[in-house]
């Protein structure tokens, strides 16, 4: 190395940042840390090495959701404050707390503020309840084999509960990194020790202790060496060869110009000297391999070069985004509309990305229950007791829940749901720790008009033309036009109707779906599978109105499988992976085609073309049609269309 590198110098901050990064890319020392096997409830921290997936759903069995009466809800229908429903307590109704299982054929809870006590036998209500009315069913919050951590997530003590309340006791992490901490100075003690006249207590290395110990790393602290140089050297090499990386904190007399020279002779010193105050003469350097830095002495700079230069490089070998990103309290666009109980101050989960420099927040349903929808989210918005609803655009202000990782590689993917995304996420995650894929389940419609407003990045479509008879390229035609956009197939699938294991009522197809002894569980309005299955039903002449629980709706492929697996309901439309997954019969009955709609103008950018990268992998596609043997990936990651 040039002399010149061992001089103080005034590199600016993003070019050491990335002189310092490019040094040690060829290292690769995420590969060489391993894995191990911990217990769920101690892995706070830890950053898994493979995805986790649920081993139980949650809750496993009907829940009450509030404390209250259990009741029938077909039994109720005729209530109403002018005629009230006499109900005989032990028959017609049971109390039952928060969280009991639901009496065998009660499928409602009635709180009790509407229930009027008559005799110690009898009690009254005014008003019907719909079926699972304050009910939780199996799988609300988690569902068995759901993919619930990526691989390359830190655990934090959310994913705890839901690991726990899932089933899953140990977890896969990566090992963490080995960091010695090297204190040089002749005038140095031990904490504990008295120091005499001119002796320092040394209190860095405990400090550094804690950060990494923060940053996921398992610290080892050295001892006090004097600062001679061939001692010092000798002890900076010898930790160099036993730990993935090397703090070393630099003494009082000769600061960090003396661990430069170490660095110097005993491998590279990359620099020394950044543009930064504090922190000014932090020194890097590369000794047997392994990243070693130079630490100002006094405190309050080491602090802030180790945060700079310490914590990217620990992020990067367990697999985490090294990005800092100060805010907590931010403002954003909400990209889709939501509704607000009145009187109530509500905290509103909400996923974040950057869509043309501009904060975009996605609401995220689910309820107090519903552990996921929280470990999923990425800030919360504080909705206000007088305000009802919050409009497609309006500015919130929102709370940043990881204020550390930046928003700039969040891809934002809104429209129609499928299981296909968890595998993506996961594959995206483990080649560019730095990206992250967000989804939400809005419906193909929905995610095409937040793609149409700039409210998102990609919208996955599966929109059937009745005219024409196609997927996805007339809608693109008719309501994008002024919104250049490339479609990209993800895959095609089979839907059809999922029933009950071994199907016991032998439902062939969706003319059965009139019959009398048969409830149904529908998608919700908007979604592509609706739209599809509506179309069919009318081409089929099957009147919906006969139809039992048509107008009850869920967001998602996986809860219309919950609901049956519940039995909550006898059938219900999805995909042949929600039904295997809960081990449930599936009637393919259509073959439809998913795309993802992205802006000509994202298209080229990094963060997409490294999703396609993904998409388009020998890797993900074999994890694929592993997981999901009747998709069919013959297209995926082609360009089937391209506006002009």
């Amino acid at each position: 190395m040039d002399s010149d590198h061992l001089q103080l110098q005034d590199v600016p901050l993003d070019e050491a940042l990335d002189r310092w990064l490019s040094e040690l890319e060829f290292l690769r020392v995420a590969p060489r840390l391993g894995a191990e096997r911990v217990a769920a409830v101690d892995s706070l921290h830890r950053v898994t090495a493979s995805p986790v997936l649920a081993r139980l759903s949650s809750p496993h069995y009907h829940a009450a959701a509030i404390d209250g009466l259990a009741v029938r809800s077909a039994e109720t229908f005729s209530a109403s404050a002018e005629s009230r429903l006499t109900l005989r307590l032990g028959v017609d109704g049971l109390f039952v707390d928060t969280g009991s299982p639901l009496p065998e054929g009660f499928d409602a809870v009635v709180p009790f503020h509407e229930i009027e006590p008559v005799s110690n036998e009898h009690l009254r209500i005014s008003r019907p309840s719909n079926p699972w009315r304050n009910v939780r069913p199996i799988g609300e919050d988690v569902v068995a084999r759901e993919l619930i951590l990526p691989r390359n997530h830190r655990i934090g003590p959310l994913d705890i509960g839901v690991m726990v309340a899932s089933g899953v006791n140990m977890v896969r992490v990566y090992r963490k990194p080995r960091v010695a901490i090297v204190p040089v100075g002749s005038s140095l003690v031990q904490p504990g020790e008295r120091p005499a006249l001119g002796q320092m207590i040394e209190s860095n290395s405990p400090v550094l202790s804690a950060l990494l110990t923060e940053a996921g790393a398992a610290p080892q602290l050295l001892s006090v060496v004097p600062e001679r140089l061939e001692e010092a050297g000798q002890a900076v090499v010898a930790a160099a060869r036993e730990h993935e990386m090397v703090v070393v904190v630099a003494g009082p007399s000769h600061g960090t110009a003396f661990l430069a020279r170490i660095f110097s002779d005993s491998g590279d010193c990359v620099l020394r000297g950044v543009s930064i105050k504090p922190g000014h003469s932090v020194a890097l350097g590369v000794v047997d391999g392994t990243p070693t830095v130079g630490l100002p002495f006094h405190p309050v700079p080491a602090f802030h070069a180790f945060e700079l230069f310490c914590r990217p490089v620990l992020a990067g070998m367990i697999g985490q985004s090294a990005a800092v990103c100060g805010e907590v309290l931010e403002d954003a666009i909400l990209a889709v509309g939501v509704k607000s109980p009145p009187g109530v101050e509500e905290f509103l989960r909400v996923k974040m990305g950057l869509v043309d420099e501009r904060r975009i927040a996605v609401p995220d349903s689910g309820g107090a229950a519903n552990l996921m929808s929280l470990v999923r989210a990425t800030g919360i918005v504080r909705i206000p007791a007088d305000c009802e609803r919050l409009n497609p655009g309006e500015t919130v202000r929102v709370r940043r829940l990881a204020p550390g990782r930046s928003m700039a590689g969040n891809i934002l993917l809104l429209g129609t749901h499928d299981i296909c995304y968890d595998l993506l996420r996961s594959d995206l995650m483990s080649q560019y720790p730095d990206l992250a894929l967000l989804t939400a389940a809005t419906g193909g419609a929905v995610g095409l008009q937040c793609l149409k407003n700039g409210y998102c990045h990609i919208a996955a479509i599966h929109l059937f033309d009745e005219e024409t008879g196609e997927y996805n390229i007339p809608h693109l035609q008719r309501e994008m036009s002024e919104v250049p956009v490339v479609l990209v197939n993800l895959f095609k699938r089979q839907l059809g109707l999922i029933t009950a294991a071994g199907n016991p009522k032998e439902i062939r197809g969706l003319e059965d779906l009139t019959r009398e002894d048969l409830t149904f569980i529908n998608r919700q309005e908007g979604s592509g599978t609706r739209a599809l299955l509506d179309y069919h039903l009318r081409r089929e002449g099957v009147d919906v109105s006969r139809i039992q629980g048509f107008d009850r709706t869920v967001k998602t492929h996986m809860s219309v499988a919950a609901a049956i697996s519940g039995e909550a309901a006898d059938v219900g439309p999805g995909i042949s992976t929600a039904a295997r997954a809960l081990r449930l019969e599936f009637v393919p009955c259509i073959v439809e085609r998913l795309d993802l709609a992205i802006p000509k103008k994202f298209f080229n950018l990094y963060p997409f073309q490294a999703l396609l990268q993904s998409i388009r992998s020998g890797r993900f596609r074999r994890e694929a049609a592993a997981s999901l043997a009747d998709y069919d990936f013959s297209q995926t990651g082609q360009v089937l269309w391209e506006s002009y």
